[in-house]
């Protein structure tokens, strides 16, 4: 399998960049705001708080040659491989949090540096990354089960095997957080250097949303931000490691075209219900490094400087994932260590580590493999588009070839054609680029539209599966045109998956009886039922489903995890004109699921209605929270399908995965009416 994403030397495996799709990007932020997040440890906050966290058929009219498009379909690629040895005689081991974690596949390529790092270091060198992770902060990394304590066992080894370990300490994000109702902020929360508050004499206890293995009851003190990386350097330090500190990545919160002192981490006004301001965390960091003679490293001014350099140019949604204002895209997470390991070659005590420092090859990055335009009518057209960028290309042409039915232009709403060509200089970050489709014929139109560079193999970042034919990237384009119909009887399946005793039923009901003949909906070996529960809209119960997995929850869609409804069609004329589906998560706010469906036996080529979707966040009382959980959201296909199933088996399904990887296997995907809508002639 050819690899993406490769660095030149590395020789065993240690970095999974599993690939992502981002079906439809048009329309992200355009500019920097102060709403930006780390939440995925579950504390919500408001703007004015800090909140981190088949190749088809031929057919139709359209005189173009689509020779080149038919059947084309590369290698796939699935997992994006830095390579080193864990035993390398130098390891470097990463404590931080969402801006530093790995990944799996993500829409919008969100990508932590630390997933990254690998890159820029030789076999010599091995980055562990096994421990970072988003929500964290200075103090709740310090105190959860399984982090810090962890690496200090990997110290301790490493110290009786004489081995050269480095600790790269980067938190500041959450260590931010903030809530005046008495939530669990304060597991989390620091003061930057001094705490006027006594938060120390507090009694926690814990609540339902706090870290599962973390009891901040227990802790014997809280500290501040500076308190706590001084824990990290003395026990770095006393069991044989080289602790580096690093200031925290900026936000994306800018005001007169440059980054704000509050996006730097420096807070200077008090929150609504504390004493003093938090202060400057990037400050502290210098200050509490300098103090004990260990390295620093000023991400904090570096990367200002960058995205102050990416804002003027309106450049930053290259940069940044498209959801916040804080975590990053490949291209940033690159650029984050790009800058660190620079400033570390001028560190004199790092000179044994920076020796081993290599440069990664130049990308030219695609976001997505996939892009659904769904049916319509010959004669109309529709737009989604996707973003490519690059790091280190300095030269050359971005050449962009859309396949029969489809066009490709730099502007959402003019100048399309088969062909685009982008230059790449020193100075260029990326570009949005539109696709249009327009049928012409009541055919589908499945396609790969093809990305190539004069000289670098363009790759998806840290994307879902992708393909590449030789050094053509492939985006797989599925389209059709649809015909009007008139005349026959229109149906309702419904799914209610759960009776009067409030157990799961997977019968359907059909309405009016007869008109089809649906199966009964089924679950895949790595689901089973759990106890039902009262949604938050009505009150009424419904069927909830859990991981049969020893593991718990993947962080990311698997193929034995789905509840799948069959609507057969036998030798009638069955048309398809909506599928709509009730879902929530259930026992957590960070479920996601996948809704897809195929007309074909095996399953394949699938249709996806919703990638990566997740429940409505409302309370009891309707008003909006991050925390809220069994909220029902509706996902449906688009309306008047008109889509024809004559002689076959239409199969949807609900693939629930976790936004990350989570061993509660007793989490729930909630699932209410699945409705399929349609007509029998």
């Amino acid at each position: 399998m050819k690899r993406i994403f490769e660095a030149k030397k590395f020789k065993k495996s240690l970095l999974a960049l599993s690939a992502f799709a981002l079906i439809g990007m048009g329309g992200m932020f355009a500019s920097c705001s102060n709403d930006s997040g780390d939440d995925s440890s579950g504390t919500g906050l408001t703007n004015e708080q800090i909140d981190e966290d088949d190749p088809s058929k031929t057919g139709g009219d359209d005189d173009s040659d689509d020779s080149d498009y038919v059947d084309v379909t590369g290698e796939k690629t699935s997992t994006v491989t830095a390579e080193s040895d864990e035993n390398a005689d130098i390891q470097i081991v990463m404590c931080g949090d969402s801006i530093m974690r790995t990944y799996s596949a993500a829409e919008g390529d969100e990508t932590g540096w630390g997933q990254v790092l690998q890159f820029y270091f030789d076999t010599g060198v091995y980055v562990n990354n096994a421990y970072s992770n988003g929500g964290r902060s200075s103090k709740s990394f310090y105190y959860e089960d399984g982090r810090w304590n962890k690496i200090k066992e990997i110290l301790e080894e490493r110290k009786n095997a004489g081995k050269k370990t480095y600790v790269f300490v980067n938190f500041g994000h959450n260590d931010q957080k903030y809530s005046g109702n008495g939530s669990t902020f304060m597991n989390y929360a620091t003061f930057a250097k001094e705490n006027p508050d006594g938060w120390a004499d507090v009694t926690y206890t814990k609540e339902s949303n706090v870290i599962d293995s973390y009891d901040p009851s227990t802790a014997p003190d809280n500290g501040t931000y500076k308190d706590f990386l001084q824990k990290y350097i003395d026990e770095t330090k006393a069991l044989g490691g080289t602790p580096v500190i690093f200031s925290p990545f900026v936000r994306c919160d800018v005001s007169n075209g440059e980054i704000t002192e509050k996006g730097a981490h420096n807070l200077t006004t008090a929150y609504s219900d504390e004493s003093a301001a938090r202060g400057n965390y990037a400050e502290a960091a210098k200050e509490i490094a300098e103090a004990n003679d260990v390295a620093f490293v000023d991400i904090t001014s570096l990367t200002r400087a960058y995205v102050n350099t990416a804002v003027a140019a309106n450049k930053h949604k290259f940069v940044y994932w498209p959801t916040d204002n804080t975590h990053v895209r490949t291209l940033g997470a690159l650029k984050i260590c790009e800058l660190a390991v620079t400033a570390m070659k001028e560190i004199s005590s790092l000179s044994e580590l920076t020796s081993h420092l290599q440069t990664p090859d130049s990308r030219i990055l695609v976001d997505t493999s996939s892009l659904d335009f769904g049916r319509m009518y010959p004669g109309n057209n529709a737009v989604k588009s996707f973003k490519v960028s690059a790091f280190n290309a300095t030269s050359g042409k971005i050449t962009i070839t859309a396949p029969k039915g489809y066009t490709v232009s730099l502007s959402e709403s003019d100048g399309f054609a088969k062909t685009l060509e982008i230059d790449t200089t020193a100075d260029y970050f990326g570009d949005d680029v539109y696709i249009k489709f327009e049928p012409t014929a009541v055919t589908d139109y499945n396609y790969n539209l093809q990305v190539t560079h004069t000289s670098i193999t363009p790759d998806f970042g840290n994307s879902p599966v992708g393909s590449l034919s030789g050094n053509i990237l492939l985006v797989a384009l599925t389209g059709a045109g649809k015909q009007k119909t008139e005349g026959g009887t229109d149906y309702t399946v419904t799914w209610p998956m759960i009776d009067s005793s409030k157990a799961v039923c997977y019968t359907a009901n059909v309405d009016p009886e007869g008109t089809v003949s649906p199966s009964v909906a089924t679950i895949s070996s790595g689901l089973k039922e759990s106890t039902a529960k009262a949604d938050y809209v009505n009150s009424k119960y419904r069927s909830r489903f859990c991981s049969n997995k020893s593991e718990g929850w993947p962080g990311e869609k698997t193929d034995d995890m789905y509840i799948e409804f069959k609507l057969p069609a036998g030798s009638a004329n069955v048309l398809v004109n909506q599928i709509t589906l009730q879902l929530a998560t259930s026992g957590t706010g960070n479920m996601k699921w996948d809704v897809l469906y195929s007309t074909n036996d095996d399953f394949s080529s699938p249709v996806t209605i919703v990638q990566g979707g997740m429940g409505t966040a409302l309370d009891k009382d309707g008003a909006t929270s991050a925390d809220a959980k069994d909220c029902l959201a509706t996902v449906a296909s688009e309306a008047d399908m008109a889509m024809s199933i004559a002689g076959k088996t239409l199969t949807v399904r609900v693939y629930p995965y976790m936004k990350s990887a989570d061993t509660n296997a007793s989490r729930c995907i909630m699932v209410g009416d699945v409705v399929i809508e349609g007509l029998v002639q």
